[in-house]
């Protein structure tokens, strides 16, 4: 202890960081070390709080000054240690050759050194940088040498962390039940209390990991579970972000897009500054759940993000180039990805070339069909499925039985298509996976379409279409619409039952005020950029809200929503956006918005019924920038939304005048 802090101060930190008080221990410290008070050794527990409180670069900052008080003072195993602990920081940071660098220090420092945890440590992080760089089999021969040091040192921390990284590097090397033990073992060892919150954090993050990589989400799940139950026991908000990252992929699986993006993104807030990856990886999911609801723009912009971060935004914006409409850059794009070298993730675990390939391969088949190259979708296809059993992946399974029947489609063999989507559906059901069964539903009644049984056809797309309805996915709803409109047309006189096309929707009609005296105001090709911009902002927000897109109705949309609430949402939220444009760029048109609830009958991609039509004679009303909805819709509603005023409006075409209320939207 420093014979110049105060001790009382210190010992309340320590006291602090043992019962996992890290913000308390982080201002008792800082205010210390503010004066300059503290000893090599009392910032090394800075170095922890700012650590714990997800401040990487305090954390690096103190461990550089602690290294630079024992080399001052003659101690070089200690400096070593300290050393070996930069090397790691760095490493998070994405920083390897400053990792690098400090390793070496190190190992010079121990040279002549009779053996210690400082050679444990450093073997650690040696194998560590190893597998962040996909060099697996120095990774486990430097883990290897890390456990029998622990071994000999009785050390469970160490011995821990590395049967850890010993059993991901098996994982990637092809050897998945030994490395799964391994992991198993080690991660029994965190969760169970048996060695320090750090190491058992990060041994929990290296299982999790591994498994989602591999596809195996049922292993995955079960060590969340786990790792939540031991931050409870240990009072533990959370491996700084982690915990919260993987829990919203899980979300993600399980069909909870909106609380998944919700925990995506506070976990980015949480890890921003200090493990970039993990940030990046947070970016990609919210990227791949706003793909799957339409909103092309912002999943763009999340994908960049998440590269800016360094995690490689493949394979989802391969697929986003698909849904825009560009499937040659979409080929170009994730034919890139697969000839690239593995992709690095975070903490100890990257996914070596192969596991790299299986998580690509399925948006090869998909964007491949799209572009209709058969020998390509084919060949992916078959590789797909040799690695998924290779790797015992439960989701490359899943995804090969969906590829081989989806190619068997494009060629010709829907009969033979069918056994292999049904066991598709069955295996991402057993995943928990909705999104990814009504996906192969869909190509299932592609299947039986093309084979000439309409009726089963029709059957299995209405399933698949009321998952993607209550998930948001709106793409995939359209197709479902489609495939179902298309099939519908040739049964002709055999239309489906009223009870099944009879539904209960919030329609809304968008129309731009003045649309003729802009255009010609502006001329036809600054119109053309304001009506691109608009189109995609409309677009993109419905999607946001789970709106439908029903059709273009002139200069606006058609419009429908399940929930009342989430329809006006999305209508302040279109208002704003255009509000928003006008003040950074000097101009957006105004638009009238209509909202109406009532009961219509489905025919095709359309809805047809009296509701639909008060709705579009709502919207016709409503002034520039106002948001009308019918009393009889906000009755529906489960919040409150501010009144402007309500008045009493005569409809064009309906008797009885109806009372409609201006929402407030600023």
């Amino acid at each position: 202890m420093s014979d110049i802090a105060d001790p009382s101060v210190i010992d309340q930190a320590t006291a602090a960081l043992g019962r996992h008080a890290w913000g308390e221990a982080f201002d008792l410290l800082s205010a210390t070390d503010a004066r300059g008070e503290l000893s090599p050794g009392e910032l090394e527990l800075l170095a922890q709080a700012s650590w714990w409180v997800g401040h990487l670069q305090a954390a690096i900052d103190a461990r550089e000054r602690a290294y630079a008080g024992y080399i001052k003072a003659d101690q070089p195993v200690w400096a070593a240690a300290i050393a070996v602990r930069i090397g790691s920081d760095n490493l998070l940071k994405n920083a390897q050759p400053v990792a690098t660098a400090w390793l070496n220090r190190a190992e010079r420092l121990l040279e002549g050194h009779e053996e210690g945890v400082g050679h444990g440590g450093l073997a650690v992080a040696r194998a560590l940088l190893a597998s962040m760089t996909g060099h697996f089999e120095e990774a486990q021969a430097e883990s290897i040498r890390a456990r029998e040091i622990a071994a000999r040192l009785g050390d469970p921390n160490l011995a821990a962390i590395a049967l850890s990284i010993e059993g991901v590097s098996l994982i990637n090397r092809g050897q998945v039940e030994a490395g799964l033990a391994m992991v198993d073992e080690a991660t029994v060892a965190a969760v169970g209390g048996e060695i320090d919150p750090f190491t058992a954090g990060g041994v929990s993050c290296a299982a999790i990991s591994a498994c989602s990589a591999l596809g195996d989400w049922a292993r995955a799940i079960q060590w969340t579970e786990a790792q939540d139950r031991w931050c409870q026991r240990e009072h533990i908000s959370g491996f700084p972000g982690m915990c919260r990252l993987h829990r919203a992929e899980i979300k993600g699986l399980h069909g909870a897009w909106l609380e998944a993006e919700t925990e995506a993104r506070r976990a980015s807030d949480e890890l921003e500054g200090f493990i970039p990856a993990a940030v990046g990886q947070a970016f990609y999911q919210i990227g791949i759940l706003r793909l799957r609801r339409g909103d092309q723009p912002a999943a763009e912009d999340a994908l960049l993000r998440a590269h800016s971060y360094g995690r490689e935004p493949e394979p989802a914006l391969s697929l986003l180039r698909l849904a825009q409409g560009r499937p040659t850059i979409a080929s170009a794009s994730i034919r890139q990805a697969l000839d690239e070298p593995a992709r690095q993730t975070f903490w100890a675990v990257a996914a070596g070339p192969e596991i790299n390939r299986l998580i690509l391969l399925p948006a090869q088949v998909e964007i491949a069909l799209a572009a209709a190259d058969l020998p390509t979708a084919r060949a992916a296809a078959e590789e797909l499925a040799s690695l998924a059993d290779r790797f015992a992946s439960p989701a490359g399974q899943a995804s090969a039985s969906w590829a081989r029947g989806a190619t068997q489609i494009a060629a010709g063999d829907p009969h033979g298509a069918i056994g292999a989507l049904r066991r598709a559906i069955g295996q991402w059901r057993a995943l928990d996976a909705p999104y990814d069964a009504a996906k192969a539903q869909l190509a299932l009644a592609d299947a039986y379409a093309a084979s000439g049984d309409r009726e089963t056809a029709a059957l299995e797309a209405q399933t698949a279409r009321a998952v993607f309805e209550r998930l948001g996915a709106t793409p995939d709803l359209r197709r479902a619409d489609e495939l179902l409109a298309a099939v519908h047309e040739v049964m002709e006189s055999r239309p489906l039952p009223a009870q099944a096309t009879r539904v209960g929707r919030a329609f809304v009609f968008t129309d731009i005020v003045d649309s003729t005296r802009l255009a010609e105001l502006l001329g036809d090709d600054a119109w053309d950029s304001v009506i691109r911009w608009h189109d995609q902002a409309v677009r993109a927000l419905a999607a946001e809200y789970r709106g439908e897109e029903i059709k273009r109705t002139g200069d606006g949309f058609f419009l429908a929503f399940d929930d009342v609430d989430r329809a006006i949402e999305g209508a302040i939220a279109i208002q704003r956006r255009l509000a928003d444009q006008r003040e950074k760029q000097g101009f957006a048109p105004a638009i009238r918005i209509g909202i109406h609830w009532a009961e219509a009958n489905r025919s095709g991609l359309d809805y047809l019924g009296a509701g639909v039509n008060q709705a579009a004679r709502i919207g016709a009303v409503a002034g520039a920038a106002e948001i009308l909805v019918s009393a009889s819709t906000l009755d529906r509603t489960r919040r409150s939304f501010v009144e402007l005023e309500r008045r009493t409006a005569s409809l064009k075409g309906l008797s009885a005048p109806v009372e409609v209320a201006s929402i407030s939207w600023r």
